[in-house]
């Protein structure tokens, strides 16, 4: 009997590992190319996330499928939307629409985070992307969604991030966050040279 326990207890440890996997590639911009993977803990409410999210995109822009970007939430408790926003970008990554919904959050931030009530905001972003709205409220207010957020936010913990946006590259956690996309760039092409 102990040992039936002990095997379930094992798989189900290894089925909540694998949904956690797949999370993460989920959120992913991947290439079977890519030379360096860079992973961003941030909170769609902060500001320095925002202006941040600029190079993201542009170093994708640029270095193509040589980077591969894993974006992780880790919601601010001082932002009283962080954990709503973060919720939302995953309720459209249950459709497919992750990236999209992620561009949209940081690209528009000013309008829903000084709003009154967000999730309007983000009805309005789900219908732009086509998304079956009845689906993503459902998945917007779920216990899974929220634990899928808070697993993401406690990982960086554990991984000692302590403000967003925390940036790895390669497993090495960026110390000091470069000041221009000049610098941000220089930095990966370092280590993009480093593993080619």
């Amino acid at each position: 009997m102990k040992k039936l326990s002990a095997i379930i207890f094992l798989g189900a440890a290894l089925l909540v590992n694998s949904a956690t996997l797949n999370l993460a590639k989920a959120q992913s911009t991947s290439s079977e190319s890519a030379v360096v993977t860079i992973t961003e803990y941030s909170d769609y409410q902060c500001p320095a996330c925002a202006y941040y999210h600029s190079f993201v995109k542009k170093l994708k822009e640029d270095l193509g499928d040589k980077i591969e970007f894993d974006q992780r939430f880790f919601p601010l408790s001082n932002h009283r939307y962080g954990a709503i926003s973060a919720r939302a970008a995953q309720a459209a990554r249950n459709q497919g629409k992750f990236i999209e919904m992620h561009n949209l959050l940081f690209e528009n931030q000013q309008e829903w985070a000084n709003s009154a009530n967000p999730t309007s905001y983000f009805l309005d972003y789900a219908r732009k992307l086509g998304l079956d709205i009845e689906q993503f409220k459902e998945d917007l207010n779920s216990g899974e969604t929220q634990r899928i957020v808070m697993e993401s936010r406690q990982e960086g913990i554990r991984r000692g991030v302590r403000a967003t946006p925390t940036f790895f590259i390669e497993g090495e956690k960026v110390r000091r966050l470069p000041r221009t996309y000049e610098q941000f760039k220089e930095l990966v092409l370092t280590y993009i040279n480093e593993n080619s």
